[in-house]
C-alpha cells in the first residue's frame, strides 16, 4: 500500500525519535488522551459489567424469551357491572387457546395457581405459600430436579397428590434430607414428595445475599390439585400463564393475537396484563445507556481539555523547530510533506496515549468492579468507542499546528533565532 511506503516509514521513525528525545513534553501532550480514554473505557466497562450481571440474573430466572400473562383488576372505580361480575378471569382454557394460536412459535407454556395452606410433616408445622404448577413450569422458571422426577402429564390431568420441594423446604420439613418418597399434609390433603429441586443461588455481588433464597422455599404441586382439592374451583382458574417464544421477532405478533383471544374469552373485558420479559430487560438496558452517554461526555471533555493543551504545546514546539522545518523546505521538502510529518507525530502520540489510557481504564474498572463484587466484563464496543474518540480528537487538534508548519516560509524560517 502506498501509505506504508518508504516516506511514511521515515516519518514514523522520525516521529518516534522525536518523542523519545522529548519524553517530558510527549507525556504532557498525551496526558489528556490518556485521561480521556481511561475515563471513557473505565466508565463504560463498569456499566457493561452491571448489564452483563443483570442479563445473567434474567437468564437464571428462566430466560428473556418469555411472555407472562397475569390477572388484573378490570374495575378501576365504582361498582362492577353484571358483565364484569360474570367474568371468570384467567383459566387453563386460555393457555390452551394461546398455545393453539401458533404452535410453531410457542416453545413452551406453563400455568400457575397459588394458594396458602398449612403444611405439616413429622418435623415442622407452618403456614406456607403453595405453588400450583402446570405445563413446563419448572423449566420456564429455571428450576432443575436434583432427585426424583418432575410432574408428568398424568399428574397434572388427574390432580395427583404429589409434591416437589425446594432445598429450603426440605431443610425445614425433612431436616434429615430424606424427603424423597415421604409424605406431607398440605391443608387436609396428604401428598407424596416425588422430587427435590437443585438449590438456586445467585448473588449479584459476591458479598450480597442470595437473590434466589425465596425460590428455594417452593412447595410445588399440580395446579389441578390446587384448583380441585384446595379451592374446589370447577373452572380451573390460574394466577399466571407463561409462554416461551424463542423467536423474539414473533413476540409482538403473538402478543397481539393473544390479547385478542383473551378479550374474546373474557367477554371483551381486559382483566389481564401481558409482561414481555425481554422487552422489560431491553427497556432497563436502554435506560442504563444514559450512563454510557455520561461517561462518553466526561471523556469528551477530558479530550477537549487535553487537545487544547496539546495544541499549545505543539505551537510552542514549532517555534523550537522552525529552523529544522526551514532546512527541510530549503532542500526541497514541500509543505505537504512537512504537514504529513507533524500529523504523523501527533497521531503516533495519540495512539500511544490511547493504549496507555486503555490499560489504565481496564485497571480502574477492575478495581471498582472488584470492590463492588461484580465480575469485570468489557464489551468490545467500549474499546472501539474509547479509541475512536481519541483518534478523532487527536486528528482534529493536530490539524492547525501541522498546517501552520506547512505554511512557513523557508527564508524566514532559516533566519529565525
Amino acid at each position: 500500500m502506498t501509505m506504508f511506503n518508504g516516506k511514511f516509514r521515515e516519518r514514523l521513525r522520525n516521529s518516534w525519535v522525536e518523542m523519545r528525545e522529548n519524553m517530558t513534553r510527549s507525556t504532557l501532550q498525551s496526558l489528556g488522551v490518556i485521561l480521556g480514554v481511561a475515563s471513557v473505557l473505565g466508565g463504560m466497562s463498569i456499566s457493561d459489567s452491571m448489564r452483563k450481571r443483570s442479563m445473567e440474573l434474567y437468564i437464571r430466572m428462566g430466560g428473556l424469551d418469555k411472555l407472562n400473562v397475569r390477572q388484573s383488576a378490570v374495575i378501576k372505580e365504582g361498582a362492577p357491572t353484571a358483565l364484569q361480575m360474570a367474568n371468570l378471569g384467567l383459566r387453563s382454557a386460555d393457555s390452551d387457546g394461546g398455545e393453539d394460536l401458533d404452535t410453531s412459535t410457542v416453545d413452551g407454556i406453563s400455568v400457575r395457581k397459588d394458594a396458602r395452606a398449612r403444611v405439616r410433616s413429622p418435623y415442622a408445622d407452618q403456614e406456607r405459600d403453595i405453588r400450583g404448577a402446570g405445563g413446563d413450569f419448572l423449566q420456564l422458571e429455571g428450576y432443575d430436579v436434583d432427585e426424583g422426577r418432575a410432574f408428568s402429564p398424568g399428574d397434572i390431568d388427574n390432580a395427583a397428590p404429589v409434591a416437589i420441594l425446594g432445598t429450603e423446604a426440605v431443610a425445614v420439613f425433612f431436616p434429615n434430607g430424606d424427603a424423597l418418597g415421604r409424605t406431607l399434609r398440605i391443608g387436609d390433603t396428604q401428598v407424596q414428595v416425588i422430587g427435590v429441586l437443585k438449590e438456586r443461588v445467585f448473588r449479584f455481588r459476591k458479598s450480597n445475599r442470595n437473590w434466589f433464597r425465596w425460590r428455594n422455599r417452593i412447595i410445588a404441586v399440580p395446579n389441578s390439585l390446587v384448583a380441585r382439592r384446595f379451592e374446589g374451583d370447577q373452572y380451573h382458574r390460574v394466577d399466571r400463564m407463561t409462554f416461551r417464544i424463542r423467536d423474539m421477532d414473533a413476540m409482538s405478533k403473538f402478543s397481539q393475537g393473544l390479547t385478542s383471544l383473551l378479550k374474546a374469552n373474557h367477554r371483551q373485558q381486559e382483566d389481564f396484563r401481558l409482561d414481555d420479559v425481554g422487552a422489560r430487560y431491553r427497556k432497563q438496558r436502554s435506560q442504563g445507556s444514559v450512563y454510557d452517554m455520561i461517561f462518553l461526555l466526561s471523556g469528551f471533555l477530558s479530550l477537549i481539555g487535553g487537545g487544547i493543551v496539546n495544541v499549545n504545546i505543539q505551537m510552542a514546539t514549532l517555534k523550537e523547530r522552525i529552523r529544522e522545518v526551514g532546512v527541510k523546505m530549503a532542500i526541497g521538502a514541500p509543505g505537504l510533506e512537512v504537514f504529513k510529518e507533524f500529523m504523523t507525530e501527533a497521531l503516533l502520540l495519540t495512539g500511544v496515549g490511547s493504549l496507555a489510557g486503555l490499560v489504565i481504564g481496564i485497571g480502574f474498572s477492575w478495581i471498582i468492579t472488584t470492590s463492588l463484587g461484580v465480575p469485570l466484563h468489557i464489551d468490545p464496543k467500549s474499546f472501539v468507542s474509547a479509541y475512536a474518540l481519541a483518534a478523532i480528537f487527536g486528528f482534529v487538534f493536530a490539524l492547525f499546528p501541522a498546517w501552520k508548519a506547512s505554511r512557513l516560509s523557508p527564508m524566514e524560517a532559516l533566519r529565525y533565532e
